[in-house]
């Protein structure tokens, strides 16, 4: 059932359709960890306002609009709010968690030993998951899948994976580009809840139709993917063999993941017979979305409706850059009780003072002089406001390029801060460029280093970006080498430098890697 949520669409957006997309991979571990900042495309378009009324009059739900001006704010709200959302999600069971089989089991007493890993998971996942549930009911599917994420992704929008699986639901690209999800330089729609939802409800509905309404082996084609299933499938039905779930020879991964979810849907079943306190969540919306024609800087946004920065970053973590992209239009996810604030400024304001700068990305045949003519600018603006000590740029270069009606002095000193880091083990000027979204070159000029040599307890001064990312957290990931890969690949693949590896790994750059051979990577999840 359509839930309290509220979508508030500006001029003349009148449409929204959720673009899909779906995926795998185990997830990572739990980190207590700050994510950079960017909410999430949309160049799909909802249903009109007397649409989505209709649709609640049929659901028999309660809903109220106002419009202000071109912004219209529809209020949906369900007829389920009196119930808590652990018990609406256990009323929407359809799973048989009845006569566990072994692995379930021990799966299960794992959960009740650990209570404070549900408590954490959970925790973080209060952003979404009323969301998720909305989603998974309206479609009409098993209320026991909003807790996938938690075994994919801890509920972490910046969740990242070896095979390059991304976000709540993690897409790996093939899967992502197979259902819609879009990647740019400016967005990331494995990494938006919104698009991903709905990509994750379109791809286990498929795999629920392609594996005749079994929800086991679609949850294991989830993880392990359709092919390797089918392929089980087919060789057990060869022997005469049963073909369900239990009897299938699955990789190990998969034979743990479907019992996982299975454990912990029965452990949310019986938590009070269990005696574990389930956080309390709320059986309504968390945010409101906003949708948004006009490029705005993210940092604004956060600094007129004041939502926590993480939480900001984790509702919007489909954004990679600090505004949203210059042409479309785009969405916001915002915490309920602050929407109001943007929509007011939205409302009053001149787009022309949403963004203090325009981010530009060379492209092939760009000059500076070029640049400036398409942006009003002067080439000298241009190359003062991005410390260019010449006219000459490079492909792929991002551009700062201020309004016209912005002083370029504030403006560069708004945008920058200095930040004190003391160098650590592991760490090197491509590392730490990378991790705060700068270039070696200029953490070079900044500290006065001749080389890339820096020693552990030397204090670095580096200026970082106030609009972009602050600093970014880094992701520890385990990588298993594999057939054919060298270290200029896996560099490449992760946005890494093959010094940063070999230096993370004590190897030699000339060493051949072997396959099965593990390597820890320190990534940035915005730069995959």
């Amino acid at each position: 059932m359509k839930s309290a949520s509220k979508l508030i669409c500006f001029s003349t957006m009148l449409w929204l359709l959720l673009s899909l997309s779906g995926c795998v991979v185990s997830p990572p571990l739990i980190e207590e960890q700050a994510m950079p900042a960017v909410p999430v495309k949309l160049d799909q378009i909802p249903e009109p306002l007397s649409q989505l009324a209709d649709l609640a009059s049929e659901r028999q739900e309660l809903i109220t609009t106002s419009e202000v001006s071109s912004v219209a704010v529809v209020s949906i709200e369900s007829n389920t709010t009196q119930m808590d959302l652990w018990q609406r999600i256990r009323a929407g069971y359809q799973l048989n968690l009845e006569n566990y089989p072994a692995s379930v089991l021990e799966q299960r007493d794992w959960y009740i030993k650990h209570p404070r890993y549900i408590s954490t998971v959970v925790k973080r996942a209060k952003p979404f998951i009323h969301y998720v549930t909305e989603q998974l009911s309206e479609s009409g599917l098993p209320l026991e899948l909003v807790l996938l994420p938690i075994i994919e992704s801890t509920y972490d929008a910046y969740a990242y994976s070896p095979s390059h699986a991304a976000g709540l639901w993690q897409f790996i690209p093939a899967t992502a580009s197979r259902f819609g999800l879009e990647r740019d330089r400016w967005y990331d729609g494995r990494r938006d809840v919104v698009a991903s939802t709905a990509a994750a409800i379109d791809y286990l509905s498929y795999l629920n139709r392609r594996f005749n309404n079994d929800w086991l082996l679609a949850l294991a084609a989830y993880n392990a993917g359709e092919g390797t299933v089918g392929k089980a499938i087919r060789a057990n039905a060869k022997l005469g063999k049963p073909t369900d779930f239990w009897h299938l020879k699955l990789p190990k991964e998969t034979r743990n993941y479907v019992p996982k979810i299975l454990a912990l849907a029965s452990v949310i079943k019986d938590s009070a017979s269990l005696e574990i306190t389930l956080p309390d969540v709320k059986n309504q919306s968390y945010f409101d979305v906003i949708y948004i024609e006009k490029q705005i800087s993210l940092s604004k946004v956060i600094e007129i409706t004041d939502t926590d920065y993480w939480l900001f970053s984790q509702l919007n973590a489909g954004y990679r850059r600090s505004t949203t992209p210059p042409q479309g239009a785009y969405r916001l996810l915002i915490p309920t009780d602050k929407s109001a604030s943007l929509v007011a400024f939205i409302k009053t304001t001149d787009p022309k003072t949403w963004i203090p700068h325009t981010e530009y990305i060379v492209v092939n045949g760009d000059s500076l002089s070029q640049i400036a003519a398409r942006f009003k600018s002067q080439t000298d603006t241009i190359k003062h406001s991005n410390n260019l000590i010449s006219d000459r740029i490079s492909i792929g270069q991002l551009l700062v390029i201020p309004n016209s009606n912005t002083d370029v002095a504030s403006d560069r000193q708004a945008r920058y801060e200095i930040t004190r880091h003391s160098v650590v083990s592991g760490d090197s000027l491509s590392l730490l460029a990378q991790q705060y979204g700068i270039t070696v070159k200029e953490l070079r000029m900044l500290n006065g280093l001749g080389g890339e040599l820096i020693k552990i307890g030397q204090v670095l001064e580096i200026r970082s970006s106030n609009q972009s990312v602050k600093s970014v957290s880094l992701r520890k990931i385990s990588y298993k080498v594999r057939r054919g890969d060298s270290l200029y690949n896996i560099a490449k693949n992760f946005s890494l430098s093959i010094n940063d590896i070999t230096h993370w790994n004590s190897i030699n750059k000339k060493s051949y890697l072997q396959p099965g051979q593990r390597l820890t990577l320190y990534i940035n999840p915005r730069n995959i």
